[in-house]
């Protein structure tokens, strides 16, 4: 009688699996930081563009600012902005490029405006844009443009209808994008 569980694979290898007693019951919890997750399990945090930049996590972390957005415009009154795919694409773009060319600011270096990326989507009524670099989380970002006059004049901006968020993890720490639209 073999004493680990086995299963055979469709090409007839088995894999043999660790006796009950022996096996992870549960993992660790996750850190929410994923700079201290990248430290604490041994990696490079500046190598974090290919660890923590997959497409799940990058939505994870949009949607959460998303989230904070929408509840921070309740609070204030205002109606929910609807996620639309073509403001997120340049939001995304917008920050991957200010990581990839170490910038944080609206206009890219090519001379590009924030309307003119949205319009590029096929968005065709764009409204302003905000732009971070380095904080860690989606409650940081918000933080730090709720504490913004001319950000948080966009997030509250009851004429918006629309938004877009994009992230990219890169070396000098998250970039942010918020695409706002009307």
């Amino acid at each position: 009688m073999p004493t680990s569980p086995k299963r055979k694979r469709p090409d007839g290898t088995v894999v043999r699996f660790a006796p009950s007693s022996q096996r992870i019951s549960h993992l660790p919890d996750e850190p929410d930081d994923d700079f201290e997750a990248a430290t604490r399990w041994g990696e490079d945090p500046s190598s974090l563009a290919t660890i923590v930049g997959t497409g799940a996590h990058q939505a994870k972390n949009e949607e959460a600012v998303l989230r904070l957005v929408n509840a921070a415009r309740a609070r204030a009154g205002l109606r929910a902005l609807r996620a639309d795919e073509r403001l997120r694409a340049a939001a995304r773009e917008h920050s991957r490029d200010m990581a990839r060319r170490d910038f944080c600011a609206h206009e890219n270096p090519d001379g590009l405006s924030p309307a003119d990326r949205m319009r590029a989507k096929f968005y065709p009524d764009p409204g302003a844009e905000n732009v971070a670099r380095g904080q860690k989380s989606p409650q940081s970002v918000m933080d730090a443009w709720m504490n913004s006059p001319g950000h948080r004049a966009n997030l509250l901006n009851a004429d918006f209808r629309a938004i877009g968020v994009g992230v990219f993890f890169g070396r000098g720490g998250p970039c942010w994008t918020q695409n706002f639209g009307y």
